[in-house]
């Protein structure tokens, strides 16, 4: 029998193990009891507010539900505007750099951001440099760097100062991409090729359902005083254009129906900068387009779990990736229509304390835009082979989520 050696004050090596042991879970247990609360929030939060840009009025997940103020203190620039204790400053950049710069990147939008100073308004959102994303359009120029630091995320759109210009132009560009942009354009009435090229045509269908919902919204409530306001004849062709069949050959032809809709689009968007229409930037109209996309999206959730159709037969392999292809044309709609929306009624956000909530749609909409799996698979949800419908599904049910909890703000 082994004996253990003793120390000379009477302890052996394996007690005194032991007590190392203790004492060193003590120790992690007293540094994660002193750990706020907030690291946690910080690695939540998506932010797409720069630092020190916090509108006026916007509450932090701290404020609410709480009486007391956080301890307060001043300010390391010397502005002697309070900080919460929770804000973490930053680190002092090399002379002559910002602090983004120094680190070679651009304008980068902190989890946390630092209430601006009482009375002084706020920098403007999007940074001086004009540098355009290849092959994006000049309505969707990338302004602010995204939610993670070292990876490309969301970029908020310049608008025009003319409400509802940039929303108008979106739309039409998204369209006219898929008519003319693309390589042999619309695809799902091709008689031959389209044959063979599933995934682009029911991505044209997802784009083409999300742009009926969106005309919709446009034609009766965002470009509407009120109920007794009229209807713009061009969005009414354009609407009614929109809802010819997708796989029409001819009589009319799908590509001439959805062109002639795309040109009475720009006719109101002549409209808009004449002065002639208007677009209204209110609460009310906010949420019935968010309200019309969380039926779309809906919609598309369901089809991305269902393993039998309605009479009763299983959903094919083959059919798979028609509808994680359609859920994406739908999202990619919805991912650049939002962004705009995000910039132009940035105060009515403020209004209702929702800034925070569609950062995260908008983060959980560029997850999806960002998937593009070279095979779509079927897999069981806990086999090794992976289910790329449960993938795409899960960032889309969490923005119908928060988009339902938005429509009851």
């Amino acid at each position: 029998m082994v004996r253990q050696r003793q120390l000379p004050f009477g302890c052996s090596c394996g007690r005194l193990r032991r007590i190392a042991v203790v004492a060193a879970g003590v120790a992690v247990l007293f540094w994660l009891l002193s750990t706020g609360p907030h690291q946690a929030l910080a690695l939540q939060k998506h932010s797409l507010e720069p630092s020190g840009q916090r509108p006026s009025g916007a509450m932090t997940p701290q404020d609410h539900g709480t009486t007391s103020q956080a301890p307060q203190k001043a300010s390391p620039e010397g502005h002697g505007a309070p900080q919460p204790d929770w804000v973490q400053p930053a680190a002092p950049a090399p002379h002559g750099k910002t602090a983004a710069q120094s680190a070679g990147k651009g304008t980068s939008l902190t989890p946390i951001r630092e209430p601006a100073p009482h009375g002084v308004p706020a920098t403007p959102l999007l940074p001086s440099h004009g540098e355009e994303k290849p092959g994006a359009p000049a309505a969707h120029a990338p302004l602010a760097e995204a939610l993670h630091g070292e990876e490309e995320g969301v970029h908020l759109p310049e608008i025009s100062p003319t409400p509802g210009v940039t929303f108008v132009e979106t739309m039409i560009n998204l369209m006219e991409h898929e008519l003319n942009g693309r390589f042999l354009g619309w695809r799902p009435n091709d008689l031959i090729l389209g044959r063979f090229t599933d995934n682009i045509n029911n991505y044209q269908l997802g784009v083409l359902e999300a742009m009926r919902f969106t005309t919709l919204r446009l034609k009766d409530s965002l470009t509407r005083m009120g109920e007794a306001d009229t209807y713009d004849r061009d969005l009414e062709n354009a609407l009614n254009l929109f809802m010819n069949k997708a796989t029409l050959f001819w009589f009319p032809s799908a590509e001439s129906s959805y062109s002639e809709a795309v040109e009475h689009l720009k006719k109101f968007l002549e409209k808009l900068k004449t002065g002639r229409r208007s677009f209204y930037y209110r609460v009310d109209n906010f949420m019935s387009l968010i309200t019309s996309y969380g039926d779309l999206l809906g919609n598309v959730n369901k089809s991305l779990i269902i393993d039998r159709h309605g009479d009763g037969s299983p959903v094919s392999f083959f059919e798979v990736d028609d509808y994680f292809y359609y859920a994406k044309g739908v999202a990619h709609v919805m991912y650049e229509i939002l962004k705009v929306a995000r910039v132009g009624f940035k105060d009515q956000l403020v209004t209702i304390d929702a800034v925070d909530i569609m950062d995260e749609i908008l983060h959980e909409l560029h997850r999806v835009e960002e998937m593009d799996p070279w095979i779509v698979l079927d897999g069981d949800l806990d086999g090794f082979i992976a289910n790329h419908r449960a993938n795409i599904n899960a960032p889309l049910s969490e923005v119908a989520h928060l988009f339902a909890i938005i429509s009851r703000f």
